[in-house]
């Protein structure tokens, strides 16, 4: 039986077709992991720094650091899975999906912790969290989709190519 997760119904005949190339995918998740693990751990810093300055309040962005050592999971067991789909290996794909998914939930717990965090200390300073919660949902589905509709070189393409180049051939010269 299939994951519904890893293969969902619309994946054969999705919805918009892209030919994506899955190594190509698998790159590009790769280098990008890398670059939101460095943000991440800066994040990280930034919230230990968080409870340092605000002492007296210091059990409310414990809900903050989980989510944030969440994403940070997410984000290393995606940039494996990218790698793994760089090298050919199928079950990539797997990891990249599962690391989404974890990652969306440390953004959801960050989310909380965030807005509580900053409740006590200033009025809607912790609503902006909510806006970078729903841009990291429209970024992680698109990322989903792409991931499932991705093919390995080798696999039928989604979108038969054409003969390529820019239409039909010129004319022949006249005689």
């Amino acid at each position: 039986m299939a994951n519904a997760l890893t293969e969902p119904p619309f994946a054969a005949n999705p919805p918009v077709k892209v030919n994506v190339n899955a190594k190509t995918l698998g790159l590009v998740l790769m280098i990008l992991g890398i670059i939101g693990l460095v943000f991440e751990l800066i994040g990280l810093f930034a919230i230990f720094g968080f409870c340092g300055i605000y002492g007296s309040i210091c059990g409310f962005p414990i809900i903050w650091l989980l989510g944030d050592v969440l994403g940070l999971a997410g984000l290393a067991i995606g940039t494996i899975g990218g790698y793994r789909m760089y090298q050919l290996n199928r079950q990539g794909k797997d990891w990249v999906i599962y690391g989404l998914i974890l990652g969306l939930a440390g953004a959801l717990v960050g989310l909380v912790g965030n807005v509580i965090a900053y409740s006590g200390l200033l009025v809607g300073v912790g609503a902006g969290a909510i806006v970078g919660f729903i841009i990291d949902l429209i970024i992680y589905f698109i990322v989903y989709y792409l991931v499932v509709i991705s093919r390995f070189p080798g696999e039928a393409p989604l979108v038969a190519s054409g003969a390529g180049g820019y239409g039909s051939p010129p004319p022949p010269p006249p005689a």
